[in-house]
């Protein structure tokens, strides 16, 4: 074991540092500012087109037609003249990874994200023995992601990476980002043989028959190895996370939601908290404690506390803790009510049973803590609407708690209109939609029939269910898809943004613009708790809107991808850049 410590040393001690991007502090908005002459959006149901707003400090104090907005002009008062451009809330991505964006990335010499070729397993396994023979001095290697279709249905194993890296250590993630792949060198590293334990039902090493790990990794059953081996330096992932924040407030996002950093919170959350503290932090950070091992559960209200006491701020705030109820088709630990195809008992797995979730679910009404469920298979939907039922029925009443389910690639018909008998938010992430660039093993696993009523968005929104949207992106390299624009987009087309939609996962029907700009901004406010403070353009509300020079109401759906604001404000002061 004492020469697996030294090369963790040797590892880490090699690890490369990047240069820091500062952001220069934000200013305070003070004076009375006055938009006139505006497309106000307001997505207030009671309100839903201005042409004038006022705000001050921060807040809202009018928000209407000109002729009503007389008595709040001063002579100090700033006008801003909009000459017809269209103005609307500052949106809201609430469910993303930006610690992971930062966290799991591999960069070529020039800066870039390192994307593997996914079109066939042959490609990929010359392209590793290219960089094998390019990168002979990189002692350990990180990669992703591989396409897990091209290796379905047994999955990969630890000898056809030994073939081209017998003696160096290599991890490489998948594309769903739930798998890992590892040669027998990583193996060794990590000390993960014969006789290591599974973590859950659904985070496991595939074994042999002869009980050895075969290489592929599912879920997270590696987490409790790898520390700190597969993080970058503190100062690349601060370079990262700001560049990324950055690149979501440029696109209007003004709050967000993060979805878990498994055990790396102390170093997401201290670099975020330091921003904070300089006031440096671009947009509203709404963090999570994330349950992901079953033995994590007695814990996490005091674990959930300790990280808000820690890092709390002015603009960086704990309200929510997150469960990985299950894990996803891809790999075939999503939590399934008939078996996967080619297998005849396997229906996934979930980490807790009803009963459990439910009384966790009442602890956590009493601490005024809200609960975020990753439910990918229709089985995960259901037992933990089950289990909000049985909540409610504990307590004779209903959960004072907001209550999200994420993801809902299958729900079962019945227990669609639930959400809204229930009051649970349904989180979906558009950019799936498509099938060309996500989805495809998933409906290898499930069978024509299930992915044909994959994520089925527009039944939710018959049933009045309160939908939020948001891209859930959790590496480098698919960074870019986080742009809200692009959401916005497939959620109403279901088609890939840039392509023709050669391949759809689930022809189905879509939400309109003004169901998607309210999944945006509003329900995602309300998912997180905060819907008195932010979502729509109402008086009393925070200040976060944007600006752009067309109505975005009147172009073309196909072009959404391509939009830019001309402006973005946080808290009446405009975005100016880091």
């Amino acid at each position: 074991m004492i020469y697996r410590i030294l090369f963790l040393f040797l590892l880490l001690f090699l690890a490369g540092c990047g240069e820091v991007k500062i952001i220069e502090p934000y200013p305070t908005q003070q004076s009375r500012t006055i938009l006139t002459n505006g497309q106000i959006y307001t997505v207030d149901s009671n309100n839903p087109w201005a042409n004038t707003m006022v705000f001050e400090k921060g807040e809202i104090l009018f928000v209407g037609d000109a002729k009503d907005a007389q008595s709040y002009r001063t002579n100090s008062s700033k006008e801003i003249d909009l000459r017809g451009k269209f103005v609307m809330p500052g949106l809201v991505d609430s469910h993303t990874h930006p610690g992971l964006v930062a966290m799991l990335s591999e960069d070529s010499e020039d800066g870039s994200a390192i994307e593997l070729p996914t079109s066939s397993k042959a490609e990929l396994l010359a392209f590793l023995e290219d960089y094998a023979s390019e990168h002979w001095y990189q002692p350990f290697i990180l990669l992703g992601s591989w396409d897990v279709l091209s290796f379905l249905p047994q999955g990969p194993s630890k000898e056809e990476l030994d073939e081209i890296f017998p003696y160096r250590p290599v991890i490489l993630l998948d594309n769903s980002g739930h798998s890992f792949w590892a040669n027998s060198a990583a193996l060794w590293l990590l000390d993960v043989d014969k006789s290591t334990p599974d973590l859950s039902s659904i985070s496991y090493f595939v074994r042999d028959k002869q009980g050895e790990p075969t290489g592929w990794i599912k879920e997270f059953a590696l987490f409790p190895y790898l520390g700190n081996l597969i993080l970058p330096s503190e100062d690349i992932i601060e370079h990262k996370l700001v560049t990324f924040l950055n690149k979501l407030t440029e696109l209007g996002v003004t709050t967000l939601w993060d979805a878990g950093n498994f055990d790396w919170d102390d170093e997401v959350y201290s670099i975020l908290s330091d921003l904070d503290k300089a006031g440096k932090l671009p947009l509203h950070y709404e963090g999570s404690y994330h349950i992901w091992d079953p033995k994590q559960l007695p814990e996490a209200i005091k674990q959930f506390k300790a990280l808000k006491r820690k890092y709390s701020g002015e603009r960086l705030h704990f309200n929510t803790i997150k469960i990985h109820y299950d894990g996803v088709a891809e790999i075939q630990t999503a939590a399934m009510l008939e078996p996967f195809v080619g297998t005849e008992h396997n229906k996934g797995g979930i980490l807790f049973s009803v009963q459990e979730l439910s009384e966790f679910m009442m602890q956590l009404n009493k601490e005024n803590i809200h609960l975020h469920l990753h439910t990918v298979g229709d089985r995960a939907t259901q037992e933990a609407l089950n289990a909000v039922e049985l909540a409610n029925a504990s307590i004779k009443g209903n959960l004072n708690i907001k209550v999200t389910l994420s993801h809902l690639e299958t729900v079962a018909e019945k227990d669609i209109k639930r959400f809204q008998q229930l009051g649970v938010f349904a989180n979906f992430t558009p950019h799936w939609f498509g099938g060309d660039h996500f989805g495809q093993a998933g409906a290898f696993n499930i069978g024509e029939e299930r992915a044909a009523r994959s994520q089925e968005v527009h039944k939710f929104s018959a049933h009045d269910a309160l939908i939020t949207l948001s891209s859930d992106v959790t590496s480098e390299s698919e960074s870019d898809r986080a742009n809200p624009f692009i959401g916005l987009q497939m959620s109403i087309t279901r088609k890939e943004y840039n392509s023709t939609g050669k391949y759809q996962i689930s022809p189905i029907q879509g939400l309109s613009l003004p169901e998607a700009l309210a999944a945006y901004t509003i329900n995602g406010a309300k998912q997180l708790g905060i819907g008195k403070e932010i979502g729509s353009l109402s008086v009393g509300k925070k200040a976060n809107f944007i600006i752009f020079e067309n109505n975005l109401m009147s172009q073309p759906i196909e072009e959404l991808y391509k939009t830019t604001p001309q402006a973005v404000y946080m808290e009446g002061v405009e975005y100016s850049g880091g």
